[in-house]
């Protein structure tokens, strides 16, 4: 029989789940974040599939979400601490794709790194990450500055982005990479790793200890960007012409190489293969013709 603690645990999980839970994700709308979602979850997010695989409360998902959120702000006090200035905290911006799309996001900030500190005498549109063992582990290395890809194009759309923060009325429809700080130069994109567990590789004698925070610096290609912002306008495409995109290759950007595309981290997961009927009458159709 489960001790008592055991069953307190799944009770308080089970209810902090229902945060996560109760309202999916919401209505869609085209944001920054979702870059490198999957574009057939998203299709089907857009035709108002609910969700056919709800996280289960023994995921903590709701708890990983609010450690995230957490981490940010301590890195964002810790940078002012340190003497690195960051302005335009959490500022809304938009970007437009070719096919006339608004996409939002909300950008963690702008760093004024220093002169005399490395990477110093520029500023950077900055986001900050929590990450798991795994992912700390292909982001880390001394010598070469390697981001994941999904993130440097989360932060290159709010580079691309222009302000639309009410806050800031004197920098409305100015591109955020157009930005004058005085006596800096711009920089590019700048991805703040915190490794959420003790970051370590190996086992035993051989094993290497990382430091908890690891920054990435990258330079921004514009085209590139354009390109990234296409996800957007495939999605409505596919939605208005009736379609689905199919199932993503397996070595996928946006499942991580396979690992995603499973009901532990997809919620559409079942529909997705056919394993449950579609709910939205519209997809169903898409579906199945």
């Amino acid at each position: 029989m489960s001790h008592e603690g055991f069953k307190l645990a799944q009770t308080i999980l089970e209810m902090s789940n229902q945060n996560a839970t109760k309202g999916e994700d919401g209505t869609y709308y085209p944001r920054t974040s979702a870059v490198s979602r999957c574009p057939r979850d998203m299709t089907m997010h857009r035709y108002g599939e609910p969700w056919s695989d709800p996280p289960q409360g023994m995921w903590g998902s709701q708890f990983r979400f609010d450690l995230g959120y957490d981490c940010e702000d301590r890195v964002v006090a810790a940078l002012k601490a340190s003497g690195i200035d960051v302005q335009c905290e959490q500022m809304a911006v938009q970007a437009t794709t070719r096919g006339g799309l608004k996409v939002l996001g909300h950008m963690d900030g702008i760093v004024v790194v220093p002169n005399e500190y490395s990477l110093g005498g520029k500023w950077y549109v900055m986001d900050v990450k929590s990450a798991g063992p795994y992912m700390y582990r292909r982001v880390y290395d001394e010598h070469v500055s390697k981001p994941k890809h999904e993130h440097m194009k989360q932060i290159g759309l709010y580079a691309e982005s222009v302000i639309v923060d009410s806050k800031y009325p004197d920098l409305k429809n100015v591109k955020v990479s157009d930005l004058e700080v005085d006596g800096y130069e711009y920089g590019g994109g700048l991805v703040i790793y915190v490794a959420i567990d003790r970051p370590t590789k190996g086992y035993g004698d051989k094993k290497i200890e990382f430091p908890k925070m690891h920054i990435c610096q990258f330079d921004i290609d514009v085209e590139e960007v354009e390109l990234y912002l296409d996800v957007f306008d495939q999605v409505e495409e596919s939605f208005k012409n009736s379609e689905v995109p199919g199932i993503p290759h397996p070595k996928h950007e946006s499942i991580w190489g396979g690992i995603r595309c499973s009901p532990r981290w997809c919620n559409r997961y079942s529909v997705c293969q056919g394993d449950v009927e579609p709910k939205n009458p519209k997809l169903k159709e898409a579906l199945h013709g």
